[in-house]
């Protein structure tokens, strides 16, 4: 796991290697200041046991002093070079994540669930930041400061010297070790982070409904159960990573006491100054906090690692729907054509053997019972899901040969559930087309009959939507999301049941201007009303995934089956609840 998240980890990196060399030697000016300063000092105290004038000293002092601005310069412009470079692979990785997320289909988004990967996409990153920013720092400046540190006392005293690097490199070898299990502790917590975060994310969006079935106390015993999960794991990892803590300032420990008894002894038989002593002593010190910062620098490193290959795995996840190798650009005139497609899951199958042809400038009307595979027709047209068998030919091309940028250009869809942005409404309908034509906006507006609510918003089409549309009405949303389809001039129009939240009166007026709008276009409209597709050139009849009638409105009346009996229905619906019998004439 780690291998795999420094692998991931490390190509970020290139851009920045010569930042890394500057960084590099700053931490070596750093490093040496502090490592010098100690044998400055035992010079000192030499010195003083052999006599030597009051100014002479002063030197020394001014020497240890400048020795210490040195180390705080070298270390904050260190700081602050690491920090520029954290800054920009965060954003960097960030915005690689986010695209590639924007490129999954709905089955790769529900595999890894929307909270696991927002915790992904925020948790995580703090641990990047960590790693790259900090866990650099520390790591290089304390590499240098024991590698010199210990060369510097190496000169001084072999056998001291040897005793101390032996205890630090079995310190060092023992975290090594048993670094694998504290960063698989943490990809744990981080997992039960992603859990707990799934779950809050799942349970806020549906907050009504939990309100009206009185589900509060359930969810929160559920959510509860999910956290003690996440402390229990967390708890776990603290203790494994506790562990690792205190082994450098032990093994400095024990060194010093190794010291303090065959340095004594070594310095009674005059093979060891006084100054020299202190010296080693005060180097101790030195590894002491140096081993500490390497052993958090490395707990980092383990933090990040494992941060990086959650990530790793989603920026690795091939989109199932991309660009084919030699797609094409298309300039689509409209001939829609489904020929024998098949779409299935491990449970059940959505369309079975469809074929299906809608000539340019026509008009498809497709109704049938809930889960008969009508919003699965129109998925493939778009290409947000592709068929298992057979194909989908747009002028005649195949779907899968076409450029994805060109296909969205050529075919805008008005899904079942309408999300808005909590941007301006005038914002919501011109998304991603940036600066247009206020005409054109309301001419949308216009065709869905979204100008006759303008009056109600405070600042009409400048009104800012609260989050996902919360501040407009069902049929508002779905008027708007109509006119967001309306003002890309799409050659290809999908309505994926866009009226099901408008009243009868107000979705004959849409239907109205829409046979205006649909002047020109290919148009498929899903709908379980009669009413918005007897108009239709042609309609089809689903059921359980086939095309079991079509024909015109007249043809399938006549054929008296599932369209008739549908319609009787609704004509009967009419009468009971007293709408204008016009909505649904023969």
């Amino acid at each position: 796991m780690q291998q795999r998240g420094l692998r991931f980890l490390l190509p970020y990196m290139r851009p920045y290697r010569q930042q890394l060399l500057i960084g590099s030697l700053y931490a070596l000016g750093g490093a040496s200041a502090a490592a010098y300063g100690p044998a400055l000092l035992g010079q000192a105290i030499d010195a003083l046991t052999r006599g030597v004038a009051a100014g002479a000293m002063l030197w020394y002092a001014l020497g240890i002093v400048a020795l210490a601005c040195m180390l705080a310069v070298f270390r904050y412009l260190l700081r602050m070079l690491t920090g520029d470079i954290a800054a920009g692979v965060s954003y960097q990785m960030t915005s690689d994540l986010f695209a590639r997320m924007l490129l999954f289909d709905r089955q790769t988004i529900a595999d890894y669930g929307v909270g696991e990967l927002l915790s992904r996409g925020t948790n995580d990153f703090i641990y990047i930041w960590r790693f790259y920013s900090a866990g650099f720092q520390m790591s290089m400046h304390a590499l240098l400061l024991l590698t010199i540190g210990c060369t510097l006392m190496a000169l001084v005293s072999p056998l001291l010297a040897a005793m101390v690097i032996v205890m630090l490199v079995l310190s060092i070898g023992a975290q090594l070790a048993f670094g694998r299990v504290v960063e698989r502790s943490f990809d744990r917590v981080q997992q039960r982070l992603a859990t707990v975060s799934s779950f809050a994310q799942e349970h806020l969006s549906a907050q009504r409904m939990l309100a009206a079935y009185a589900q509060e106390t359930p969810t929160t015993v559920a959510f509860r159960r999910a956290n003690d999960e996440l402390a229990r794991e967390n708890l776990a990892f603290v203790v494994k990573s506790g562990a690792i803590s205190p082994l450098p300032s032990l093994v400095v420990r024990i060194s010093a006491a190794l010291v303090i008894g065959i340095g004594g002894a070594m310095i009674v038989n005059g093979d060891l100054t006084l100054g020299e002593y202190v010296q080693f002593i005060i180097y101790l010190g030195l590894l002491s906090g140096a081993a500490s910062s390497l052993s958090m620098a490395f707990e980092r490193l383990q933090q990040g690692s494992a941060a990086a290959g959650r990530i790793g795995d989603v920026l690795r996840r091939v989109p199932r729907i991309a660009d084919a190798p030699g797609a094409v650009a298309i300039s689509a005139r409209g001939h829609l054509r489904f020929e024998g497609v098949s779409v299935y899951s491990a449970d059940r199958q959505a369309l079975h053997d469809v074929t299906i042809d809608v000539p340019a400038a026509t008009t498809l009307g497709i109704v049938g019972a809930t889960g008969s595979g009508k919003s699965t027709l129109l998925a493939l047209a778009t290409r947000v899901i592709e068929p298992q068998r057979g194909r989908v030919l747009l002028d005649g091309q195949d779907l899968r040969t076409v450029t994805l940028a060109s296909l969205r250009r050529a075919v805008a869809a008005v899904p079942q559930e309408t999300l808005l942005f909590s941007v301006p409404l005038r914002e919501n309908i011109a998304l991603g087309l940036g600066e247009i034509d206020d005409a054109r906006v309301m001419d949308a507006a216009r065709a869905a009959r979204l100008t006759n609510d303008l009056e109600q918003l405070p600042h009409g089409l400048d009104t800012t939507v609260g989050e996902r549309g919360t501040t407009l009405s069902g049929g508002q949303k779905q008027r708007t999301a109509i006119a967001r389809a309306l003002v890309r001039d799409p050659r290809v129009l999908l309505l994926d049941d866009s009226l099901s939240s408008v009243d009868a009166a107000t979705a004959a007026e849409i239907l109205a201007e829409l046979r205006d709008a649909r002047t020109g276009r290919t148009c498929l409209i899903v709908s379980q009303r009669i009413a918005a597709v007897r108009d239709a050139d042609c309609i089809v009849v689903l059921d359980a995934g086939r095309v079991v009638e079509q024909g015109t409105h007249r043809e399938l009346l006549a054929r008296d089956g599932i369209y008739a009996t549908m319609y009787r229905r609704e004509v009967r619906e009419a009468e009971i609840s007293e709408t204008s019998p016009a909505a649904v004439r023969p």
